[in-house]
């Protein structure tokens, strides 16, 4: 396929939908803790993809170039070349509601809208994962769940690296979900010193049917912070629920989630979401997140970094 066109054509659900919100009751046994959180040093870098630059394996070469088992990423600007990828479909029953569509492919220069990845391990070998949307030649916004053989297109790209010193990323399935997923691991790296840095930020895997407004500020929380920011995140949530709209159920993928979190140890917090999604049909919706309605559809690897 040469466009994601045919996208909006898939197969509909064999089962009723619910509203955008409703939490999903996965088919595997329910795994706990709910979220996995690692607090980490973070020293933040920009690199930039030459044109014909292979993405995945790029991304995946800046763990050895900084020395690090993770990373997590946002993509500033710039081009891709040419994109594969896959975007959330409806599963083939009700007691598993969710699944991807199959391989489609844009050829030709598309314009970056938002794209995050999360850079680490699967199998003990390299691996990326990343959430994108798009702009393609004649104006039509698409994203999804990109795959290997993604590449840069003739203006680059240019992409902002968040490097983990204190978490190992490994990709493993969920008996959950069925799913593979992204989870932090402590790491201690062989450099370290006794008068290291306290964390200035905490990188988390976040299960299904957590709220994810909720989950941020009691990560911020727990870390002692007493603000943040919210950047380089993605994952899924049921459907979402924005203050002015809504995607629908039962799952759409983060391209972006950005926020702030103030006030964090005091009786009045105050969390503050932004979020790009892609839909089962391929199409792109964004806007401010309703509070306290969008719980974790899949899994959503969360990043915050202290602001004070």
């Amino acid at each position: 396929m040469s466009d994601g066109a045919e996208t909006t054509d898939l197969p509909g659900p064999t089962f009723p939908l619910k509203h955008p919100g409703t939490a999903v009751i996965h088919a595997g046994p329910r795994q706990d803790p709910r979220i996995i959180s690692v607090p980490t040093r973070c020293t933040e870098h920009t690199i930039d993809l030459a044109a014909g630059t292979d993405v995945f394996a790029a991304l995946e070469t800046t763990l050895s170039a900084h020395s690090t088992k993770g990373i997590m990423a946002e993509f500033v600007s710039g081009q891709f070349g040419h994109i594969d990828y896959v975007h959330p479909a409806y599963g083939p029953d009700a007691e598993h509601p969710m699944s991807f569509t199959q391989t489609f492919a844009v050829v030709g220069p598309a314009h970056v809208r938002h794209a995050s990845a999360t850079v680490g391990f699967r199998d003990d070998v390299p691996f990326c994962h990343i959430h994108a949307s798009w702009t393609g030649a004649d104006g039509t916004v698409r994203g999804g769940h990109l795959l290997p053989g993604t590449l840069a297109g003739p203006a680059g790209l240019k992409v902002r690296l968040f490097v983990l010193a204190d978490a190992r990323l490994v990709s493993d399935v969920d008996p959950e979900t069925g799913f593979s997923a992204f989870a932090p691991h402590p790491f201690e790296p062989e450099s370290a010193s006794t008068e290291a840095t306290a964390p200035d930020a905490v990188v988390s895997r976040v299960r299904p049917g957590e709220i994810l407004d909720e989950e941020v500020l009691a990560v911020t929380r727990n870390a002692g912070f007493e603000s943040a920011e919210v950047v380089a995140s993605l994952g899924s949530t049921t459907g979402a629920v924005f203050t002015g709209g809504t995607a629908p159920w039962p799952a759409v993928e983060f391209t972006h989630l950005a926020g702030t979190v103030t006030d964090a140890q005091s009786e009045n917090p105050r969390v503050s979401l932004t979020g790009e999604v892609v839909d089962v049909a391929g199409e792109v919706h964004h806007g401010a997140l309703a509070p306290a309605a969008n719980p974790v559809a899949v899994t959503f690897e969360l990043f915050i970094r202290r602001t004070i």
